[in-house]
């Protein structure tokens, strides 16, 4: 039961980021906007991505406010983030249920 309402929470934040996506591609980009954010959300989603996705949430959420830039970094951190989430959370509970712990 635990794992469907996260695979649910997980597709439910999925949608919330391609909404934000969609919400910053329509906003013209402030050409003095830097995407440092955007970049550092990427690099952070390959180490941490639970901190790389809400940091990619936060990027799109500014972009969409023109106060950014580097909305193809920041919608790649959810998506690689979100994938390393569900692997990491894969392998889990294979060795969960192997009972690689006992």
């Amino acid at each position: 039961m635990v794992i469907l309402a996260g695979a649910i929470g997980l597709v439910f934040l999925l949608r919330f980021g391609i909404r934000q996506n969609a919400a910053a591609a329509a906003v013209d980009p402030n050409p003095d906007a830097t995407g440092a954010l955007a970049v550092l959300s990427f690099v952070v989603a390959l180490i941490l991505p639970v901190i790389g996705v809400v940091l990619a949430h936060v990027t799109l959420s500014r972009i969409a406010r023109g106060q950014a830039g580097g909305r193809t970094f920041a919608y790649a951190a959810l998506w690689v983030g979100y994938a390393l989430i569900v692997l990491e959370l894969g392998v889990l509970i294979f060795l969960y249920q192997n009972n690689y712990w006992s």
